[in-house]
Order: C-alpha cells, then sequence, then structure tokens
C-alpha cells in the first residue's frame, strides 16, 4: 500500500496545523511534502521556516517510522541508550562527504521491526560493496563538492528590450515573468521603434503589423520560446550550479565506468562544458577592441597634440607681399591653415597608426577610426565624441549579436535538461548516504550480525568503537550456540579499570547498530531480536531520598512482558552497599521470570551480596587481572571470564603486598588477604 495514499501530514507526531501549513507552503503541495519528509529529506526540511536540525531529524524518523508501525522511541527506552545511539550515528555521519548525507544519515534509528531492519541490511550490504569498489577513487573529493542545485534568479537583462505591438502579447510576456528580467515594450510606430534602438544594443521584435525590415539593428523574433527570448534565463541557473555540476559529472562518470551505478551523462558533459568554454576569436577581439577603445584614442589625441606642438615650435613662417596683404586683408586664420595644413594632416596621420596598431581593427573598423579623428585644422583637437560613441555601439552591437546567437544556441539544447541535471544531482546525493555507511563499516572492519530466534547476544573479536585502539573482545550471554553458557541474566564482576564498562558499551553499540540493519564492530555477532534496550549508566554518587526514588522508578519500566536487553554499570552507587544488592537482585529476578525472554548483563561489584538475595539462577562473570605491574597498572585479559567471579583492584594490591615483602609484614598482609577469598 502506498502511504502516501492514506497518510496525512497531521497524522505524522509533532505536525500541527502551523508546520503542515508551512510544509505545504514550501513543498507546493501536502503530497509533495509527504514524499520528501518520507525521504529523508532533512536538507530541504531545514528550509521550512522555523525549522531546526533535530526538529528536521525527528519529523523524517517519525514519518519513516508509521509506514512500519514503530516510533523512533520505542527501541531505545533509557537516556544512556540514546547517548550511544546518537554517538554512533555522528560517527557515521563523520564519512559523509555532504551536507545532505550527514543529516539523512541522522534520520537511520534503531527497531524490533523486522521489515524495517531487512531493508537497511540489505542497503548496507549494498553499501560495503559500494565501498569496497570505489576504494581510492578519489570519489569522495567530487562528492564533498556536490550539494543541492541553487535557485538564484537570473540577473536582469539591460541592454536589450523586447518589442511587441500589441496589448495583449505585452500581458501574455509579463504573465510569464520576462518583464521581470528583460525590458518589455510596447510601441504603436516606427518612429517609436527606431527610438528603441538607438537606446539598446539589441532589440528583438514580436511586433505582427510594424515594418521594421529595414532596420538593421531591430531583429524579427524565430521563436516565442526562452531560450531565444531570454537565453540567460535558461543558462543562468546552469551557470549558478557549475562548480556543482562540474563535480557532479565527473563523480557520475566514475561511478558508471566502475559499474557501481549506471548514468547517461556524455551529452549533458558535452553541453555542460559548452558553458565553461570561452568565447570565439572574434568575440574575444572585439571585447577588447571596445576594453581598450577609449583610452588608445584619449593617448592618441594626447600624443597628436604634444606632436602638433612641438612642431609648430620648432617651425617658422615666411611672408611674401602677398601674404602680409592677405593677412592686412584680416585672413591671417585661414594664412596659417595653409601653411600647416601639411604638417597637421601629418601629425594627424601617425596619430592614427598609432592608435589602429593597438586595437587590432578589421575591415571597415579603420575608417570608423579616422572619423573620429577631425578633419579640419584645430589646436588643441580633440577626438569626435559622437562619433566615438556611434562607433562603440556598433561595436557592442555586432558582439552582443555573435554572443547572443552562441546563448541561443546552447539554451535550445539545455532547455529541457534541468530535470535531467537535478535527477543526477539526487541522485548523487542520495548515493553518498549509502556510500558514507559503506566507507563507516570498511573503516571500521564491521561485519554484518546473525539473527537468530532464541533470546541472546553473543560475538568475538568485538571492538568498541568509542576508543581509540581497543582490545578485541569476545562474550555471550544466552543461547546463541557460540559458548556452552547459555544463560540469559549474568552479573560482570572485575577489576576497576578492567573494561567492564567498555564491554557493556560494546554489547550496546552492536544491539543498536544490528537493529538500525547495520553491520556491528565483531569478526562474529549473533543475536535475537530485540523489542527495547535498556541501558543504565553508572551513577556519579549515593542519591539523596528524592532522586532515589526517582531513579527506582525509572527501573519499573522494565516490568512488561516484551523481550528487552538490560544492561546496568553498577547501581550500587546509588545508595548503601546492603540496600543495592537487594535492588538488584530483585531487577535481575524481574527479568528472570519474565516469559518473553530478556537478557540482562549487570556490571557489579556486588557479585557475592547479590547472589545471596537474588532468587532467579544467574551466571557470574569476570573481567580478571593478572596481576599488578612495576607502576601498578592492571595486567588485564579483557575477555569476561564465564561462571568466575574477579578478584577487586584492592585484592591484587594486597596480594602483590604479599608476595613481595617478607616477615611480620608478609603475614600482616596475608592475614588481610584471607578477608577477600
Amino acid at each position: 500500500m502506498n502511504l502516501l495514499v492514506v497518510l496525512k501530514l497531521m497524522e505524522i507526531p509533532g505536525v500541527g496545523v502551523r508546520l503542515r501549513d508551512r510544509l505545504v507552503e514550501r513543498y507546493g503541495d501536502e503530497e509533495e511534502a509527504l514524499d520528501a519528509i518520507l525521504g529523508g529529506d532533512v536538507a530541504g526540511l531545514l528550509s521550512v521556516e522555523k525549522m531546526s536540525e533535530r526538529q528536521a531529524v525527528s519529523l523524517a524518523q517519525r514519518a519513516r517510522g508509521l509506514k512500519y508501525g514503530v516510533t523512533p522511541a520505542d527501541f531505545l527506552v533509557t537516556e544512556e541508550a540514546v547517548r550511544i545511539y546518537r554517538a554512533l550515528v555522528e560517527q557515521m555521519a563523520g564519512c559523509a562527504h555532504t551536507d545532505y548525507a550527514r543529516l539523512k544519515i541522522g534520520t537511520l534509528f534503531p527497531s524490533s521491526c523486522r521489515d524495517l531492519v531487512e531493508e537497511n541490511r540489505a542497503l548496507s550490504h549494498s553499501a560495503i560493496e559500494s565501498a569496497a569498489a570505489l576504494e581510492d577513487s578519489g570519489l569522495g573529493d567530487l562528492l564533498t563538492r556536490v550539494r543541492p542545485l541553487r535557485a538564484k534568479p537570473p540577473t536582469r537583462v539591460r541592454n536589450r528590450v523586447l518589442v511587441v505591438d500589441s496589448a495583449q502579447d505585452f500581458e501574455e510576456l509579463r504573465a510569464r515573468g520576462l518583464g521581470q528580467l528583460i525590458d518589455l515594450q510596447l510601441v504603436e510606430n516606427v518612429r517609436e521603434l527606431r527610438d528603441l534602438a538607438d537606446g539598446y544594443d539589441r532589440v528583438t521584435s514580436l511586433c505582427r503589423d510594424l515594418d521594421h525590415f529595414s532596420m538593421d539593428d531591430v531583429e524579427e523574433a524565430e521563436s516565442q520560446e526562452d531560450w531565444y527570448l531570454l537565453p540567460e534565463a535558461v543558462l543562468g541557473r546552469y551557470v549558478e550550479n557549475l562548480d556543482v555540476l562540474e563535480a557532479a559529472l565527473e563523480a557520475a562518470r566514475m561511478l558508471d565506468r566502475s559499474g557501481v551505478r549506471s548514468f547517461s551523462i556524455e551529452d549533458l558533459k558535452r553541453l555542460i562544458d559548452g558553458i565553461k568554454e570561452e568565447d570565439d576569436e572574434e568575440s574575444l577581439r572585439l571585447e577588447r577592441l571596445l576594453r581598450n577603445l577609449n583610452s588608445r584614442i584619449d593617448e592618441g589625441v594626447s600624443w597628436a597634440n604634444d606632436e602638433l606642438k612641438r612642431r609648430v615650435e620648432a617651425s617658422s613662417v615666411t611672408l611674401d607681399g602677398t601674404d602680409l596683404l592677405q593677412a592686412l586683408g584680416g585672413d591671417v586664420k585661414d594664412l596659417l591653415e595653409a601653411r600647416m595644413r601639411n604638417t597637421f594632416q601629418e601629425v594627424l596621420k601617425t596619430a592614427v597608426e598609432r592608435v589602429a596598431s593597438g586595437l587590432d581593427l578589421k575591415g571597415m573598423e579603420r575608417a570608423h577610426l579616422e572619423e573620429i579623428f577631425p578633419s579640419e585644422i584645430e589646436y588643441p583637437f580633440d577626438a569626435d565624441r559622437p562619433a566615438l560613441i556611434r562607433f562603440g555601439q556598433a561595436l557592442r552591437r555586432r558582439l552582443e549579436t555573435r554572443k547572443l546567437e552562441a546563448r541561443r544556441d546552447l539554451a535550445r539544447e539545455l532547455a529541457d535538461r534541468w530535470d535531467d541535471v537535478q535527477e543526477m544531482v539526487s541522485t548523487l546525493l542520495e548515493f553518498d548516504v549509502y556510500y558514507s555507511l559503506g566507507r563507516f563499516a570498511l573503516r571500521e572492519g564491521l561485519k554484518m550480525p546473525q539473527f537468530v530466534e532464541e533470546p541472546c547476544i553473543g560475538f568475538e573479536q568485538g571492538r568498541n568503537l568509542f576508543l581509540e585502539d581497543p582490545e578485541p573482545v569476545s562474550y555471550s550471554v544466552g543461547d546463541c550456540g557460540m559458548v556452552d553458557h547459555r544463560e540469559r541474566v549474568v552479573l560482570l564482576s572485575g577489576v576497576n579499570s578492567g573494561g567492564k564498562t567498555s564491554t557493556l558499551e560494546l554489547v550496546a553499540q552492536m544491539v543498536i547498530l544490528a537493529h538500525m540493519g547495520m553491520p556491528v564492530p565483531a569478526a562474529s555477532c549473533r543475536l535475537s531480536f530485540f523489542q527495547e534496550l535498556y541501558y543504565f549508566g553508572k551513577s556519579r554518587g549515593t542519591l539523596g531520598a528524592g532522586a532515589f526514588e526517582a531513579t527506582i522508578c525509572k527501573f519499573s519500566v522494565v516490568a512488561n512482558e516484551r523481550r528487552k536487553l538490560v544492561l546496568a554499570d553498577e547501581l550500587e552507587a546509588i545508595t548503601e552497599p546492603g540496600a543495592s544488592a537487594k535492588i538488584i537482585a530483585s531487577l535481575l529476578d524481574e527479568l528472570g521470570r519474565r516469559e518473553s525472554g530478556s537478557v540482562a548483563i549487570f556490571v557489579s561489584h556486588l557479585s557475592e551480596d547479590v547472589e545471596r538475595y537474588v532468587a532467579t539462577p544467574i551466571r557470574i562473570d569476570g573481567i580478571e587481572a593478572e596481576g599488578l605491574d612495576s607502576e601498578n597498572n592492571l595486567i588485564v585479559n579483557r575477555n569476561p571470564r564465564y561462571n568466575h567471579r574477579a578478584r577487586s583492584t584492592p585484592e591484587l594490591i594486597i596480594d602483590r603486598l604479599v608476595r613481595s615483602t617478607t616477615g611480620e609484614d608478609q603475614e600482616f598482609y596475608r592475614r588481610m588477604l584471607k578477608k577477600f577469598r
């Protein structure tokens, strides 16, 4: 059954009216919002107003739990169990290359639902195979550059205009949103069209009736699609995400070649590479010409004025009688111009040559340049600024036409490929979730556990993931077929700092990971499906009356018929030893008489006292220290010994004193040692 058909947003625990409205606003409708939540789209959920990371993860967990009839809180009953789960998730997420994967890994949770666990186990198998196939491939470096595609609005185009002569066409273009990205103009006559052509680098006409065929700088639209009218709107989102797309394409190619995932990207890669390609040589030449034109003209004018001044100051004019009469008649200016014309023309010609030599002119562009320099003799002279402006406009129009045609060609091919791009990036982000889990499993040497029917947990060569260099430990509780000892309720004794808490923590790690459908840190592991995990951590000191009562109330949760694993670390610290032993014995009796088949490991230094009060048959195991080294450090075998009450640290110290002293001192320590045995 498709859960989307029957589930509503407000059926997810924690979703009220306001949150539902925000989710619908973010995703467009309720079905899309549900699809995102069920898919674990934590990254997308974080863009919902007022949504925190913890809330987004919890929402995705609860929604997925509904699909399987469980909740994340069902399995992890105590705060200490939740702490260990979160620490494991943090370690797994530390192998992620993308924020998307890091966040989605956080949506995984342990449960007693076999279908959910088996689904995750299948994904874990695939993840480990993929990670092994891609080891040392460099894929991780590429994935770190992949992220959800940005949706930044395109930059407004200001040097072009779209022109229509129909109010209906004008409104249709506005309704498509084009007016927000490029100028739209409604014109009534050719004169208005001419005025627009003078003010823009490019005019694209969608006019139906106006005759504009005689205007070289007005083009008739060949298409009304976005890729033609505004190719920047199509290309903009590709350009905005170009760094992501480059990495994604390379990662997709690597996965395709390795056979891990199949991608058809060659055509798409060609198009994306087209975005990166530089303009053609002619466009680059026109850009250089526009960039340097004004400065070169100014340099030419300055040089010409300096040169003309130098030549005039170094020359002399001889007048004959006719010249004097002409001068007396008031035509001195004409006389001087006639005498200086050759000099002026020589300077002007040289100035034009100097300017042209640095501009890489072609065709009729030289003629435009000559128009910019004055033909009449004057000093100081200046460039014809209107002619310079016209030349610049002509160059910009040619450049814009060339670039626009290239953008249109590319935009036409990319217009319908955005869905392909989104699918590729989404696939890679999703792949990173499982690839990261696979890398975590390989890095830590994790193996898939085997589930059995009898209530138990057993493992060989287990390694606590929270320790830097853990010593492998093998241990078994219940009938898992790994050892002959099959008791389900165990007291674990041993020396201080011998590894009891680490072993208890390791068992919790095994059970949590196994019920997440993940491999576990052991060479082999067999365990049953548990419905609940209880972990009672070590108390920091004797509790007052009120705190003691609250703690005892917490223990009452174990009194149910659900199959559970209970781990408790030195509960005796909560009150005086005599009362603690009775409390521990009561809890063990409660667990032992349940028909559901619960499993319990209690770490305690009060094994003898507990054994005196307990009615249920229990096994007492011990982590034995072989002694102390010269610096009083324990020499410990971390593997618990079955049916063995381990010696305490004080006993070991006194035993060492017996062996290292003589005479009356030795006899004193020997008498003291007898009290321990």
